[in-house]
């Protein structure tokens, strides 16, 4: 289970919030670490997070999320394109050893795995949305304020 606290700044309909949470020493080990920063700090990021307990604005929260979610998470944004990139390279390369014979087999390589990638990140972020979201947000586990 990782578990990260943080405060509610904005509220999202009645099941969803917006948190801004302190950067752990989990994040430093972390290839996406400067992606998900806020402000000029560095030091903060905004998680959209379920609110099943109903946080207000300016509540302090611990919020959760199983290991299994990251995880699924991270193989679906990081591993699929990577995945893709490679299968879409070497089709180029078959493709243009066998096939065509005007265009070179590197550069039809390179065109058919940048495609691919760009396929695969375009599937995702439509795929995505298909989803029940509410399966793979961290979830508001505590309502912490009296505990400051």
């Amino acid at each position: 289970m990782i578990e990260e606290f943080g405060t509610v700044v904005e509220l999202l309909g009645k099941q969803r919030a917006r948190v801004v949470c302190v950067k752990s020493s989990l994040c430093e080990h972390c290839a996406s670490s400067g992606a998900c920063s806020l402000g000029d700090d560095k030091r903060t990021r905004l998680v959209e997070v379920a609110n099943p307990l109903g946080a207000h604005v300016g509540d302090r929260v611990r919020i959760v999320t199983t290991t299994r979610m990251f995880l699924k998470s991270s193989f679906v944004l990081y591993i699929v394109p990577l995945m893709a990139l490679v299968v879409g390279a070497v089709a180029g390369k078959l493709l243009g050893e066998t096939l065509i014979d005007t265009l070179d087999p590197d550069l039809l390589s390179a065109i058919f795995g940048l495609f691919f990638l760009v396929g695969s990140l375009v599937l995702i972020r439509v795929g995505s949305r298909a989803l029940v979201q509410q399966n793979y947000l961290p979830r508001i586990a505590e309502i912490v304020n009296d505990q400051l």
